[in-house]
């Protein structure tokens, strides 16, 4: 079996020369990379998509509190927050679980960087909303045990099929490409995923994933002091967000006019045009406003 491809299209071509199913792909994909069997690779799957759940339930049941005092227990208070403007148990699953999960990660917490520390509330966020909405009605923040359902393993599959493309044809580093290649990938990964679980064909998953990553080209990675908390957080809810309304857009029949490789093709070259400033350097955007610089001096004089 064939396990080299660069792009949404050749990938197609290897799955249908095949009659494999992407999940399934991958998990062979994976086994034959790291020398080890199938079963092995679930294993390891199950291990990390643990460790998403944890980190999920921690940031919603203990509110996060970074030393730098940036992150102040969001995910907790969105949770339990008596205002809604939106009704809707699915989007406020999404922002609380990303939010939940970033929220732990800027804590110092387990996470699993999917496809980046920066960015991983968004898949596993998502993903896990999904699945607390629509399959385990009512639930909140409680635990699953592994071996986990063949689908929710596949949703995770999906989605680093999804990642494995913009890291072949672009970047999933904020220094290389600004936060399109983080957050913006996430958010393409997590469209991908979500469109299986809706089983969506591979063709429509990626046609929302490349809606959310069009919804994310040119953003700028512009951390204040340096620090992966503002606006890196919230902008796990945001993209959470925006994961919904592509996949929600896919299943009302609308397409991406640009096809996935393409919109990965441009993002590129968006971050290859972007200037070092507001490429994860802390010195343009966000990270020089004059709050932004008053948090940084105050953090150092805290520090040194």
């Amino acid at each position: 079996m064939k396990f080299k491809f660069h792009t949404l299209s050749e990938l197609e071509a290897i799955l249908q020369a095949e009659g494999v199913a992407p999940e399934a792909y991958m998990v062979k994909r994976e086994a034959f990379i790291a020398g080890v069997s199938e079963e092995q690779i679930l294993s390891e799957l199950d291990r990390r998509i643990g460790v998403t759940r944890m980190s999920l339930v921690k940031g919603l049941e203990q509110p996060q509190h970074s030393r730098s005092g940036l992150t102040k227990g969001g995910a907790a208070s969105f949770a339990s927050a008596g205002a809604e403007l939106i009704h809707d148990t699915l989007y406020r699953k999404a922002i609380a679980y990303a939010l939940a999960i970033n929220e732990v990660n800027a804590c110092g917490g387990k996470i699993v960087a999917f496809p980046t520390a920066g960015s991983s509330g968004i898949v596993p966020g998502t993903i896990w909303a999904w699945w607390d909405a629509k399959e385990k009605a009512g639930t909140s923040a409680v635990m699953y045990e592994a071996p986990y359902d063949p689908r929710l393993r596949g949703a995770f599959l999906v989605a680093s099929l999804a990642g494995a493309l913009i890291a072949q044809g672009a970047t999933l580093a904020g220094s290389e490409g600004g936060c399109q290649a983080e957050c913006g990938a996430a958010g393409a990964m997590a469209a991908a995923a979500l469109g299986y679980l809706e089983g969506l064909p591979l063709k429509r998953c990626f046609s929302g994933a490349a809606l959310s990553l069009k919804n994310s080209l040119g953003l700028a990675c512009d951390p204040v002091a340096g620090l992966v908390e503002v606006p890196c957080v919230k902008r796990n809810a945001f993209i959470a967000a925006h994961v919904l309304a592509a996949v929600d857009l896919t299943l009302s029949g609308i397409e991406s006019s640009i096809p996935f490789d393409e919109v990965v093709w441009a993002m590129k070259r968006i971050g290859d045009a972007m200037p070092p400033i507001i490429k994860e350097t802390a010195s343009g955007g966000l990270a020089i406003t004059p709050t932004g610089l008053a948090l940084k001096e105050a953090l150092e004089q805290e520090v040194f």
